[in-house]
């Protein structure tokens, strides 16, 4: 397996957490949140990070779905297949 990206990504808090669907509150700025972790997926709307990665399987854990209009920055940190 080859071992993918590193990304840092900085964005807005889409105020979804977990499986449950909550208003957004308007009252109040959303935070920005930043991200680290290896690219495991990527669609037209969504960019998925995980933090933990198994190369003998080629699994990984602890993964995030980051909604990419929410996206402020992103930076690569480490090339795919870096050792």
């Amino acid at each position: 397996m080859k071992t993918p990206r590193i990304d840092l990504v900085e964005w807005h808090d889409s105020f979804g957490i977990e499986d449950e669907w909550h208003e957004v509150n308007c009252k109040h700025d959303h935070k920005v949140i930043v991200s680290v972790g290896y690219l495991v997926g990527e669609t037209l709307d969504y960019l998925y990070l995980a933090t933990t990665i198994d190369e003998e399987s080629c699994t990984y854990a602890c993964a995030i779905a980051i909604f990419k209009p929410c996206i402020k920055t992103r930076s690569t940190l480490a090339e795919a297949g870096y050792r």
